[in-house]
């Protein structure tokens, strides 16, 4: 199992791994992520994206030649202040591992390999928004809920 930075070759692969995740997602949840959808419209979207949105940083695991799980990582920088060594804080999203990886400690390596990148670039604090059913991972992987954050809805996701 190799734990490295995605590159665009991986691009198509991460989109048809976000289009399995909807899919999952709508039958175990009851959601309506592909109700509608082009699975190639959505999947160029998708691969334009990634090439229009550099900030994010990819990280995945691959065995034998094919990425079987990701994590998107989006770097905000902060302003400086005087007394302040930290220069980001950074929002954790989109992480996905295929079913047949799963519970075999994958994320938890994607996720030390980016919690080591990000203490070397003077992050101060990781975060996102777990799903459920994610929860007790998140915790078990340093994760609390001792913030408050507070949320100004916008539009319908």
């Amino acid at each position: 199992m190799i734990i490295r930075t995605a590159n665009e070759a991986d691009y198509t692969e991460l989109a048809l791994m976000k289009w399995e995740h909807g899919a999952e997602d709508d039958i175990d949840y009851g959601e309506h992520n592909l109700d509608g959808v082009d699975k190639k419209s959505f999947l160029n979207e998708f691969i334009s994206f990634l090439n229009n949105n550099k900030e994010y940083r990819i990280v995945v695991a691959e065995e034998n030649g094919i990425v079987v799980s990701a994590m998107f990582v989006y770097l905000i920088p902060k302003l400086p202040k005087p007394s302040g060594n930290a220069k980001y804080i950074a929002y954790l999203t989109n992480v996905y591992t295929k079913k047949e990886y799963r519970n075999k400690g994958i994320g938890t390596r994607i996720l030390e390999y980016i919690k080591n990148d990000l203490i070397e670039k003077k992050c101060e604090l990781l975060f996102a928004w777990p799903s459920d059913n994610s929860i007790a991972w998140y915790k078990r992987n340093g994760f609390n809920e001792n913030n408050e954050i507070f949320e100004c809805p916008l539009c319908e996701e």
